[in-house]
């Protein structure tokens, strides 16, 4: 099976503001491969290049070197930048920038008007997508009047409603309250799960990340590791270095087994951490 998205050896600069003359290297020399179904987080610290590499995969930015395919096409050829932002969707950090219309069910189906699907097949399309995200009670209200999750879910059906193969969410939580970044992260997983949409979330949250199937992470443009999320948090120190946390079970674990205390390094979520300390405790109460 062919890659959703290829990315070979990418680089990208920026001018840089100071001194127009000279570029500043975002990405430097990075090759991902994403696959079908796949759910797979991107983490990195401010300026990693974590956000630059989401805007290359639907072909909002180009690479200043390298080549990202999408379905095999090439984002840099024009003629196809339509069909590949047909296969790939993209969800910005904050939805009051992509929400345009007055009613949400409008909202949701503005970008199948630009596609010009007909009437009757985009009523499906506009119901099944607020059904998905669970927001088809609200089709008839004003976006202005719902949460900050609510609203992220409503941009998100409107890429929903354009059947992509993929989406890409740069931070969709960022500005969301901890009620709101449940919701958001709740609709994701059930796109991946229930329809076999490909999911790629930019992220700085490490309880988002460890939701996920897969971590890559970035540092100064450059991707240190990719792996699953219990490999990837194993390395707490690692993680610190590049400034970034690890989910409070594995930062505890990682104390304990600092202490001497042998327990899995892959500890990710609070039910395993408890059950490895009970049982290390009835070991070495049965050792007394």
């Amino acid at each position: 099976m062919k890659p959703l998205i290829q990315i070979d050896n990418v680089r990208f600069s920026y001018p840089n503001e100071e001194n127009p003359a000279e570029n500043t290297e975002v990405l430097k020399g990075i090759s991902l491969e994403f696959e079908p179904g796949e759910l797979v987080a991107v983490l990195g610290h401010n300026g990693s290049g974590k956000s630059t590499l989401a805007k290359l995969m639907n072909a909002v930015l180009l690479p200043t070197e390298g080549r990202v395919t999408v379905c095999g096409m090439d984002t840099a050829d024009e003629e196809k930048l339509f069909e590949i932002r047909q296969h790939v969707g993209m969800v910005f950090q904050n939805p009051d920038n992509q929400i345009v219309a007055t009613i949400v069910e409008e909202d949701v189906a503005f970008g199948l008007e630009n596609l010009g699907v007909p009437s009757d097949e985009m009523r499906d399309r506009v119901d099944q997508a607020l059904h998905a995200v669970g927001m088809y009670e609200y089709r008839e209200h004003a976006p202005h009047q719902l949460s900050g999750g609510q609203k992220q879910r409503v941009a998100i059906a409107g890429i929903i409603a354009m059947r992509p193969d993929c989406i890409v969410l740069d931070e969709p939580t960022a500005m969301l309250d901890p009620q709101g970044r449940k919701e958001v992260m709740r609709t994701i997983k059930l796109l991946n799960r229930d329809y076999g949409i490909t999911v790629i979330l930019i992220t700085h949250e490490m309880d988002e990340a460890a939701q996920c199937q897969r971590v890559v992470v970035i540092d100064h443009g450059e991707v240190r590791m990719d792996a699953a999320p219990e490999k990837v948090f194993s390395h707490v120190q690692l993680m610190r270095e590049l400034g970034l946390d690890v989910p409070q079970p594995t930062e505890l674990v990682d104390l304990l087994r600092q202490a001497g205390y042998d327990l899995d390094p892959e500890i990710m979520t609070v039910e395993e951490c408890v059950d490895a300390v009970a049982a290390l405790m009835t070991k070495q109460s049965g050792n007394v």
